[in-house]
């Protein structure tokens, strides 16, 4: 059923961090009914609910923004039940200009959700008081932000760092690939109607290791663990960025073999051995891409399916006698390519 879809999602907290949620909510509640007296401390709960999360960094900003948009709701309900006439329609007029005041003052998205949210509880609940009430909630929710970031700081800190390996070595698999499929479409009779596409949608990975890069990097931040991940992470940092250079290469190479499709009806282009070695080079990056990735894992320590790889690079430089006197810049193309691939692999190795 497609509208299940929507309401559901394959990645799920895991049960560590429900946990921590659950305590967070408990021990704000207690702490708010000892330090504060209330009877039902709301406030309390739903900023612990909120503020614990994947990262202690999250954890801080959700905390900052959740009080500043409590703050701003409890004060702006206290103003209007000063001026207004208290019934439904003041709540909703209220909460009405919550939201107009959020936009005109900018405030990050949880803020902004939060500053209407407050307005409109804090006039349900009964903010006709007195400012006391009001500032009542302001303590419950800062305790609720308080314990929910000590107990998320306390408690196995998460680092992002397995979804970050994961999807850079999908990353590095798919260029090895695809660096495959350029050396078969420079072979005679091999299929090239995908190659472009096939390349191109490499760019999308990236963004996506990117994207868990920038994920990992969060949770290590105010992380007590993060001082020793720090080499670690500075090798992952180094890896993408020769990763993207492979990508950008091989994608060129597809985009000039795909443009030049009626050069390869030629026979003998494919039967060029300058074009035979650049082939045979394509596979062999894409052999050392496999091997750098893995070697990369071996150096921290996690298993791979391949041995450590020590010893010159497969991929040596071509050398091209007397070039094509009719495809010359294709051929000279794919050469630059090849060799700026080359060149990232080297600098790759060595980084690792």
């Amino acid at each position: 059923m497609r509208w299940l879809g929507r309401v559901t999602a394959e990645q799920q907290a895991t049960w560590l961090q429900v946990l921590k949620v659950l305590v967070a909510i408990a021990v704000s509640w207690f702490a708010s009914l000892l330090l504060v007296g209330a009877e039902l401390p709301i406030f309390a709960a739903i900023a612990a609910l909120l503020v614990v999360a994947p990262s202690v960094n999250q954890s801080l900003g959700k905390g900052i923004e959740r009080s500043v948009g409590t703050l701003g709701g409890v004060v702006l309900a206290w103003l209007a039940s000063l001026v207004l006439p208290p019934g439904p329609l003041m709540v909703l007029a209220v909460t009405m200009l919550a939201v107009v005041v959020a936009r005109g003052l900018r405030l990050a998205p949880m803020a902004a959700n939060q500053l209407p949210i407050s307005a409109m509880i804090l006039l349900a609940l009964g903010a006709g008081s007195g400012p006391l009430f009001g500032f009542e909630r302001i303590v419950e929710t800062l305790i609720g932000a308080v314990c929910a970031l000590l107990i998320n700081l306390a408690v196995v800190p998460p680092v992002q760092h397995e979804p970050a390996e994961r999807v850079m070595r999908e990353l590095a698999h798919a260029i090895a690939d695809a660096y495959d499929r350029v050396g078969g479409a420079l072979a005679a009779g091999a299929e090239r109607e995908d190659l472009l596409p096939e390349a191109r949608a490499l760019r999308e990975r990236i963004q996506a290791t990117r994207a868990a890069m920038d994920d990992l990097e969060d949770s290590t931040r105010l992380n007590p663990r993060a001082r020793l991940l720090r080499d670690r992470l500075e090798r992952d940092e180094r890896l993408l960025l020769t990763l993207t250079v492979l990508a950008n290469r091989v994608i060129g190479m597809s985009r000039t073999i795909a443009d030049r499709e009626e050069a390869f009806a030629d026979p003998a282009l494919t039967r060029d051995p300058t074009v035979r070695r650049i082939a045979s080079e394509s596979r062999r990056i894409a052999h050392e891409v496999r091997a750098l990735v893995d070697q990369h894992a071996l150096d921290d320590g996690r298993t791979t399916s391949m041995p450590r790889l020590d010893g010159p690079m497969l991929t040596e430089p071509i050398a091209v006698p007397t070039p094509d006197p009719v495809h010359w810049v294709l051929i000279g193309a794919l050469l630059e390519d090849v060799r700026q691939a080359r060149e990232s692999l080297e600098a790759g190795s060595e980084g690792v």
